[in-house]
């Protein structure tokens, strides 16, 4: 439980950092395919089973929150004082995992090459819409909380999307789910709010609660989806994210 618990630790960690899958980190860590086979699998095991699950998940999900906490006040520091720096160590670390997604593949192949392009001109099309709606959408977090206003409803819909989406990608090794709350514009947003915790845990808390149940309705919804897309189009369905991830530096310029 102890060892469980300490790698649950580093799968957190790399989390929270774009361009770092955290399933990647659990494959190398072995602990991959005990997690997707628990939370696949929870509701159709019977109660005793369904009880070591439960353990087992809630010493990862402990695990895993534990190491995004500690980092995320480095995150929001450097992201505060050395924003450019920042990205750039971001921009660093995403380039080297765009050809590892889609490695042993034929890039050359016409569906493949399709896949890309409409990978890239959804991540396009959301580069678009937040350069005109963003602001209108979102709103800035940072100044929400020095305000003290509330989160809107449709703020809090958008955190709980994200949250779904994001799950997605966790577990899908070489996929960083980070990268995509960045993608979405709220990966800055999420790391303030995960850093105020302590600051201004009452303001804080009803967003990160909406996004915690994102992410747990996507584990569930999506564990299923994406093993049955890569077992049976994963050619397609590496090359679609290839596009998206490729096209997302630009996002994480545009954000700074």
């Amino acid at each position: 439980m102890i060892l469980l618990f300490l790698k649950s630790i580093i799968i957190g960690v790399a989390n929270i950092i774009p361009g770092v899958s955290g399933g990647t980190l659990a494959v190398m860590l072995n602990v991959y395919d005990p997690i997707t086979e628990k939370i696949g699998n929870f509701f159709l095991v019977d109660i005793k089973t369904k009880l070591s699950y439960f353990w087992y998940l809630l010493i990862v999900l402990i695990g895993a929150g534990t190491g995004i906490f500690l980092f995320a006040n480095i995150i929001k520091y450097s992201i505060t004082n050395y924003p450019k720096i920042t990205v750039t160590v971001f921009t660093l670390l995403i380039l080297p995992s765009i050809p590892y997604i889609v490695k042993g593949l034929d890039y050359k192949k016409k569906k493949n090459i399709l896949a890309f392009c409409y990978g890239a001109a959804l991540m396009i099309i959301f580069i678009i819409l937040g350069l005109k709606y963003g602001n209108k959408t979102t709103g800035a977090v940072t100044i929400q909380l020095i305000e003290g206003a509330c989160f809107t409803r449709g703020y809090l819909l958008k955190l709980f999307i994200c949250g779904v989406i994001a799950a997605g990608a966790m577990i899908i090794p070489g996929i960083s789910g980070s990268l995509l709350l960045m993608m979405l514009g709220e990966y800055y947003n999420v790391v303030y709010l995960i850093s105020s915790l302590r600051e201004k845990s009452f303001a804080v808390l009803s967003p990160l609660v909406i996004l915690a149940i994102g992410v747990g309705v996507g584990l569930v919804a999506f564990s299923k989806a994406i093993n049955y897309l890569l077992k049976n189009h994963k050619e397609f369905t590496l090359f679609f994210i290839e596009g998206i991830i490729t096209f997302s530096i630009i996002q994480m310029w545009l954000s700074i």
